[in-house]
């Protein structure tokens, strides 16, 4: 079986979302550094990272990402392809953190792969 390990949600006021579910879920505020003009928004949960995702033309109010857990991320996006999913954003590497490739499912949603950096520490 597959563990969700990461969920993206997106927004497009990251101070108003951190208010929202750090009091509505009592989650602690992790910001991670990724940039000059970008910092990461997760939040510490009991057993799957949550983030914020920056809505963009590509991403909406809505379009919440899960991500699976892989140890085959090149593998596992060629598996999707084969069942009829489409590839939208191929290996995209994350420094120190681990890698990620994002498809959509054949009925149009989109989800995702994350293979750790840190197998077993997630």
């Amino acid at each position: 079986m597959r563990p969700v390990v990461h969920i993206e949600i997106p927004s497009s006021d990251d101070g108003v979302a951190k208010a929202f579910y750090s009091a509505l879920c009592g989650w602690e505020i992790q910001e991670v550094p990724m940039g000059p003009d970008f910092t990461y928004v997760m939040f510490n949960t009991s057993n799957v990272t949550v983030a914020l995702s920056a809505v963009s033309d590509d991403i909406q109010p809505g379009d919440v990402i899960l991500y699976f857990n892989s140890d085959d991320l090149e593998g596992d996006m060629a598996r999707a392809a084969e069942l009829g999913g489409e590839v939208v954003l191929p290996r995209q590497d994350i420094p120190g953190f681990g890698a990620l490739g994002i498809f959509k499912d054949p009925t149009g949603n989109r989800v995702a792969f994350w293979q750790s950096a840190n197998p077993g520490g997630e």
